[in-house]
């Protein structure tokens, strides 16, 4: 009985996780929509904003010492490399 148990946790969070993912795609999505919405100057200054305000969040998980800081950097780094 705990053998089904625990297959129906690991169902629950693969769904879990994959909604998390779809949720995550959707806001990316509307982001770079809002991006081909500006001038091409302004989003250019929304891009940069954004990456500064990235790196000072790296800083901060850096400076608590947080276990996420790397995979925060990663997902920072994925997320503006699909831009490209």
């Amino acid at each position: 009985m705990s053998e089904l148990t625990l297959e129906q946790r690991l169902d629950y969070l693969e769904e879990s996780n994959e909604a998390l993912k779809m949720q995550n795609r959707v806001l990316a999505t509307a982001f770079r929509g809002m991006l081909r919405a500006l001038p091409s100057d302004v989003a250019q200054d929304v891009i940069e904003s954004i990456q500064i305000a990235f790196d000072d969040e790296v800083a901060q998980l850096q400076y608590e010492g947080s276990p996420h800081e790397e995979l925060f950097y990663d997902m920072t780094y994925a997320f503006f490399r699909e831009k490209q």
